[in-house]
């Protein structure tokens, strides 16, 4: 069965700067020459050595060992890589390796929307204060951030609400307390 597959490398090191950009240059044609396809080579990032994106197309018998057949390749085509071209690392610091067809469909997913109370006041029909009264309800999602304008929400987690919120037309009934007191 051919599987293939996104990898994703990160070394240690000492920050771009520290990575000989011409070899870095050369990192990205040598790993397709051994295989892989679509590499880019990069360095600097979180973890300060030279890294590499890359596809690859795995064979295996068995479909519950694609994934460290695909990560032990990818390793071995990257560290040949590496040495071809002169760069050095201190060690493997991340290895990511994703299915091609989750990718894809994680690639062609819409991209989460956020919104802050107006955008949730025109999405529910109500007004700013009524949704400041919601956020008290227990069921209500927690914003994502406090921002100084305002908190903001994943629009994902308000559809779950929305979708559970027993909504009742028209104003909300005024209390017993609320005629006696003469507030509305």
């Amino acid at each position: 069965m051919e599987r293939g597959y996104s990898v994703s490398i990160e070394t240690w090191g000492d920050g771009a700067s520290s990575v000989e950009e011409s070899a870095l240059w050369e990192l990205g044609p040598v790993l397709e020459k051994l295989g892989s396809t679509g590499a880019v080579a990069s360095a600097g990032g979180p973890a300060g050595g030279p890294g590499a994106t890359f596809g690859l197309t795995v064979v295996v018998d068995d479909a519950s060992l694609a994934f460290g057949v695909a990560g032990a390749r990818a390793l071995e085509i990257f560290e040949q890589a590496c040495g071809k071209v002169g760069l050095a690392h201190r060690g493997i610091a991340r290895v990511e390796v994703v299915d091609a067809q989750y990718l894809d469909r994680e690639l062609t997913r819409e991209p989460e929307s956020f919104l802050g109370v107006s955008e949730i006041a025109e999405l529910l029909g109500v007004s700013r204060q009524r949704v400041a009264e919601l956020r008290a309800r227990e069921d209500f999602p927690w914003p994502v951030a406090e921002l100084a304008a305002g908190p903001v929400w994943a629009l994902s987690s308000l559809k779950r609400f929305i979708a559970g919120w027993p909504r009742r037309p028209g104003r909300p009934r005024r209390s017993a307390a609320g005629r006696r007191s003469g507030r509305a």
